[in-house]
């Protein structure tokens, strides 16, 4: 536990509500410097009184704004992940998404701006003074600019190909392979850091449960690209209904078994076929396994 991390947060964490409460939560796990963090989903869920998946869906913001940053992770039964708090923000500085973007301006600085003094000559505004396209006339003189032989400016060029790392991992999480090029090409221009890739994974794990991504085999996943474009990571997927097994009870098994093309099982048949409710399932768990083996080739 970490009294002086708790009263940072009571004092700076930029969001309220149930995610401050998970943010003192974690730092009841932390030490001073903010390091040493690994409480389990399930602990954290209990300690704030939320779900699992709203636990999950906050601590993916908190790695996106860079307050939460992830250590290691193991998996497999018994592992937990462990993270730390930006050791900048533990400092007293601020968040990169709390730091103002600059302000950019596409006003050329040769005109005159409000409250400036135009001093152009009247008789030379629309001259433009050079040896080609001014035609003189008795009446007065007429600008003609040429054509510009400049291509016309991207104003959002793609970046070396170094913009594009990190790309295999995320995109081999995601459910929705379609239009590898067209996703890699929209991951380049967004150059997500390490810290907003993570945020990506952990909402990644999060959707793919939910109840949109899990209907009718994932055909309402969006493709990557899409989901990059509209910052799919901050989606709220708290609708998300809880999964379960096909094998948890009979009539899971049976619906399971309809999906597979397989007959309901007849309880008034047992004395002909002598297959057992056990022996069905165990037929319906090769069927299930073949189909998984198929998928992964």
């Amino acid at each position: 536990m970490s009294i002086k991390v708790m009263t940072m947060v009571f004092d700076r964490y930029p969001v309220g509500g149930s995610e401050r409460l998970l943010a003192l939560a974690i730092a009841d796990h932390a030490h001073d410097d903010g390091t040493h963090i690994y409480p389990a989903i399930d602990t954290l869920a209990s300690k704030t009184m939320q779900s699992r998946s709203t636990v999950q869906r906050q601590i993916a913001k908190m790695l996106a704004i860079g307050w939460l940053e992830r250590v290691g992770s193991k998996t497999g039964r018994g592992y937990v992940n462990e993270y730390r708090i930006s050791s900048a923000w533990i400092r007293g500085e601020l968040l990169p998404s709390q730091v103002a973007p600059p302000l950019v301006t596409d006003v050329e600085p040769s005109y005159p701006q409000a409250g400036q003094i135009d001093t152009l000559i009247s008789a030379q505004k629309g001259v433009i003074q050079n040896e080609k396209g001014v035609i003189h006339d008795v009446k007065g003189v007429t600008a003609m600019t040429p054509e510009s032989s400049e291509p016309p400016k991207n104003r959002t060029p793609l970046p070396p190909e170094g913009g594009a790392t990190g790309f295999d991992q995320v995109f081999a999480e995601y459910p929705n392979h379609a239009n590898r090029a067209k996703a890699e090409r929209r991951w380049r221009r967004l150059r997500p850091d390490a810290a907003l890739q993570q945020a990506m994974l952990a909402a990644i794990a999060v959707q793919r449960h939910s109840v949109k991504w899990s209907k009718d085999k994932g055909q309402f996943v969006p493709e990557f690209h899409t989901w990059l474009r509209n910052a799919g990571w901050r989606d709220d997927v708290s609708d998300r209904g809880p999964v379960v097994p096909w094998d948890t009870n009979r009539s899971t098994i049976e619906a399971k078994a309809a999906e597979l093309g397989m007959a309901p099982w007849n309880e008034g048949d047992l004395s002909v076929n002598r297959e057992t409710f056990h022996a069905y399932t165990e037929r319906v768990r090769r069927l299930v396994e073949q189909e998984v083996e198929c998928a992964s080739t």
